[in-house]
């Protein structure tokens, strides 16, 4: 059974996502993970529209790992969160391909589907981008606070009109907040935004600025991104302060 499960998340996987780099794919899932006072995940909830066979490798894959426990007043507690998993179909030599679950981050869910930050008139004018950095607190009621905006590059920074763009968008998201014994907890986040046309113009500096982040992503991951055109910043959302740290989150690499 779990041959026929690995057999049909590869052809999932390779018939219908993008490929990247040497016909590298991949896609990046968000679970609910119910975690008990010793670190173990108990139970996951995957959404609905993940196909049958992906679910059952993302849930087999998630309770394999542990987190360092959640407390409260000193005393461990089971606790919720939201687990971000990296799912890749890596091709070998045979042409065949290899899985590799990897863990991507944990913390609130936060969905920005059809969201998106309206673009400064003059930037559109001026053809200009801009990369942020949204640093907020998600509140027990899911909504953000002490919402301050920052470029992701001290190198690169960006206008007023950015700023306020970022911020406009911002207080109308919405989260999903962690709990912790049964109870909706604050969690500081950093949210990146990527403002970008597909007639911009960038100045030398500013590429070189993308392919040295671009250069030090690979270096991290392994060299797995995209080397074509130039690359640009993650918009994944990293929890800061998360009450469920990950302990024991080895990457799982599944052979056809």
């Amino acid at each position: 059974m779990k041959k026929v499960m690995l057999c049909a998340a590869m052809l999932l996987l390779t018939c219908s996502l993008t490929a990247r780099a040497a016909e590298q794919r991949e896609q990046t899932y968000r679970i609910g993970a119910d975690v008990d006072a010793t670190g173990h995940i108990t139970a996951t909830q995957v959404e609905q529209d993940v196909p049958a066979s992906i679910a059952a490798l993302l849930t087999s894959a998630v309770k394999q790992w542990q987190f360092i426990s959640a407390t409260r007043n000193g005393q461990p507690v089971p606790a919720h969160t939201f687990i971000s998993i990296k799912l890749q179909a890596l091709p070998n030599a045979s042409g065949q391909y290899s899985l590799r679950i990897s863990f991507a981050g944990n913390g609130p869910k936060f969905d920005r589907a059809g969201r998106q930050p309206p673009y400064p008139r003059d930037a559109v004018r001026r053809r200009q981008a801009a990369f942020v950095f949204i640093h907020a607190t998600v509140q027990p009621d899911g909504r953000l606070a002490n919402m301050t905006v920052n470029s992701q590059f001290v190198e690169w920074p960006v206008s007023a009109s950015f700023k306020d763009a970022a911020l406009k968008i911002a207080r109308t998201w919405h989260f999903i907040p962690e709990q912790v014994d049964g109870q909706p907890v604050a969690t500081q986040v950093r949210i990146p935004v990527n403002f970008t046309l597909r007639d911009q113009i960038l100045t030398p500096e500013q590429v070189k600025i993308l392919r040295e982040a671009a250069r030090k992503k690979d270096a991290v991951a392994n060299a797995e991104a995209d080397q074509l055109g130039i690359p640009l910043p993650s918009e994944q959302e990293v929890a800061l302060d998360s009450p469920l740290q990950p302990h024991a989150v080895a990457t799982i690499i599944s052979a056809p």
